[in-house]
């Protein structure tokens, strides 16, 4: 009889690191019956590199691997400003591949994923009817589709000037554009009468590091990536 473990989750980010951080930890604490095995980033110099070395050094046998793949290390001529190169999602698609992971999540990721990465993990519609669900997802700061395409606190920004009465944190899974694909769980946070951009958006990100870990969890679970077995295929 085959054993079953738990499956592997890539992060990507591209900055602090502050929401992968959150998730690693709720990973080693038994909120999430899963491990993060490989987190990369764009961003050379992201603070998500010293938050995961200090975890590695922190949990022993965590062994998470870090990767800085880009537009810069993996060039393959012009692309628009925020895209992924096509040589760039190959190389991030292998370097999941290569690691026997179940699920991709998007953590402040400022890339819109295409190419192979998207072609093999993302969201499909069938043109006879159908679709497969995603294997990698995305968490928006923000209400969809009122503020697609847009990052951190210009998110905010746009909820203030539309004047909604909620923000949220939505999880969603990645298809082809920014931010879309179909939602998986979506969290109103409510704008206080006297709500910056920056303290929404404070109010936002404590929300998405409260519920993030569960919300993977319920996908993993209601789409079968979480019944993996030893030496199994991811579904």
């Amino acid at each position: 009889m085959s054993e079953q473990v738990r499956p592997r989750i890539a992060i990507l980010a591209s900055g602090s690191g502050t929401t992968a951080e959150a998730f690693i930890h709720a990973t080693m604490t038994d909120s999430v019956d899963a491990a993060v095995g490989l987190v990369i980033s764009n961003n050379g110099n992201a603070g998500v590199f010293d938050k995961v070395d200090r975890l590695n050094n922190q949990y022993r046998g965590l062994g998470i691997d870090v990767l800085h793949i880009s537009g810069v290390t993996n060039p393959d001529g012009k692309v628009a400003k925020g895209e992924q190169t096509l040589a760039e999602s190959a190389a991030v698609c292998e370097a999941i591949q290569e690691r026997d992971i179940s699920l991709v999540a998007l953590m402040g990721y400022m890339k819109r994923v295409n190419g192979k990465l998207l072609e093999t993990f993302g969201h499909q519609d069938f043109p006879e009817g159908g679709y497969k669900s995603a294997r990698i997802i995305n968490t928006h700061p923000g209400p969809l589709p009122e503020t697609r395409g847009l990052f951190g606190v210009h998110v905010q920004e746009e909820v203030l000037r539309l004047g909604l009465r909620n923000s949220a944190q939505t999880l969603h899974e990645v298809a082809a554009g920014y931010d879309t694909g179909p939602v998986i769980k979506y969290i109103n946070v409510p704008v206080a009468e006297n709500d910056t951009p920056d303290s929404l958006f404070n109010a936002v990100q404590q929300t998405e590091k409260m519920w993030l870990p569960w919300e993977i969890q319920h996908y993993l679970r209601i789409t079968g990536l979480s019944d993996r077995r030893r030496n199994d295929e991811p579904r």
